[in-house]
C-alpha cells in the first residue's frame, strides 16, 4: 500500500481548487491521500523547516508504508527536498515546481544574501485562500538559506508538468532540473502557473505515472486505467 501526500503551494491551502480535485479523484478509486495544511494555521510565521517537519511527521506516523508525493509550486519544491533523505518516498509528481524559491523571492524583493538578514521583520503578501494581503515574517526567507543548497539527487521516478505561460515560476527551472536528471520526465503544457486549464488531464497523467512506476498497487491499477 502507498500513502499519497499532496503538498499545496505558497499562500494556498488544503482547500484549494487543485487540491480538492486531486482528493476527489483519489477518493473515487479508494487511494489514500493526505493533504496537510502546510501553514499549520500560522501563515505569518511559516518557514520551510516547519513545513518539512510536518510532512516528516506524517511519514513517521506510518512506519513501513511507501509514500508518493504530489506537489504544487512551493509544495513541489518541498517534496523534492524531503525526497532527498526519505527512502520511503518512491516517486514524485511535481506541478510547476518552485525549485528556485529563495533566489526568485530575493530578486523580486531586491534583496541579496547579505541584505537578507537586514530586511524588515514582516512583508505583505497576497494570500489566495484568504483573498487578501496578509503579513509574512521574513524569517521564511532567512530559514530558506539552509535549504538552498540541498537538491534532489536520488534516482527515483519524477514527473514534472509545467505551463508554458507560467508567470510565476519560469518553465526554464523545470527544464534545467530535468535536463540534469535522466530519471526525471517533463511535460510542457499550454497553461499558466495554476495549471487549472489542464487539471483533468494532469490528474489522469498523475495516476498513469504512478501506475507505470508500480506506485499504485495491483488492487487499484485496473481501476485507475479508466482515468
Amino acid at each position: 500500500m502507498t500513502e499519497f501526500i499532496y503538498l499545496h503551494g505558497f499562500a494556498s491551502g488544503p482547500g484549494s481548487q487543485k487540491a480538492c480535485i486531486f482528493k476527489n479523484n483519489f477518493d473515487k478509486f479508494n487511494l489514500s491521500i493526505t493533504i496537510p495544511d502546510l501553514q499549520q494555521g500560522d501563515f505569518e510565521n511559516m518557514t520551510l523547516t516547519k513545513q518539512i517537519s510536518l510532512v516528516q511527521n506524517i511519514i513517521d506516523g506510518n512506519p513501513g508504508v511507501d509514500v508518493a508525493l504530489i506537489g504544487s509550486s512551493m509544495g513541489a519544491y518541498i517534496a523534492a527536498l524531503i525526497a532527498e533523505t526519505r527512502k520511503e518516498i518512491k516517486a514524485l509528481y511535481l506541478m510547476a515546481p518552485g525549485f528556485n524559491f529563495l533566489n526568485r523571492w530575493m530578486e523580486n524583493m531586491g534583496w541579496d544574501k547579505n541584505s537578507l538578514f537586514a530586511t524588515p521583520d514582516f512583508i505583505q503578501v497576497y494570500h489566495y485562500s484568504y483573498n487578501r494581503e496578509v503579513s509574512l515574517n521574513t524569517n521564511m526567507f532567512r530559514d530558506a538559506v539552509k535549504w538552498d543548497s540541498l537538491f534532489l539527487t536520488r534516482n527515483i521516478p519524477i514527473r514534472i508538468v509545467h505551463g508554458l505561460h507560467d508567470e510565476t515560476v519560469s518553465i526554464q527551472e523545470s527544464r534545467d532540473f530535468s535536463g540534469s536528471r535522466p530519471w526525471c520526465q517533463i511535460k510542457e503544457l499550454d497553461s499558466d502557473h495554476g495549471l487549472l486549464s489542464c487539471i483533468d488531464w494532469i490528474v489522469a497523467d498523475c495516476m498513469k505515472f504512478f501506475r507505470l512506476n508500480n506506485v499504485i498497487d495491483e488492487k487499484h491499477s485496473d481501476q485507475t486505467k479508466l482515468t
